[in-house]
């Protein structure tokens, strides 16, 4: 399959579910080809397996692109401050591990 067919059907995915169920989408997306190569978990190995720690950017990405994002946010969609004015984040390493 050439690269714009592999991103199509990726594509499709996203028209198919548009207006569908959450976890559906989701499933279609995780197992993907494109987000196997796109989010680097294709060979991506167990620390019970390998020893080494494995690769959370899958579970980063889905947190930031499909539920919570990157900041909290006010009902209006502007970013909660912390006292010194910074945007407060969703998650940090610890959630993700």
């Amino acid at each position: 399959a050439t690269e714009t067919e592999v991103w199509g059907n990726f594509y499709d995915i996203l028209v198919r579910n548009a207006f569908g169920n959450y976890r559906d989408i989701l499933r279609e997306v995780s197992y993907n080809a494109v987000m196997a190569q796109f989010l680097s978990f294709l060979r991506n190995k167990a620390f019970a397996f390998e020893g080494s720690y494995p690769d959370e950017n899958y579970a980063r990405e889905i947190m930031q692109l499909f539920t919570i994002g990157l900041w909290k946010l006010q009902d209006d969609g502007t970013p909660i401050k912390d006292a010194n004015g910074e945007p407060i984040p969703t998650y940090d390493n610890a959630d993700i591990v």
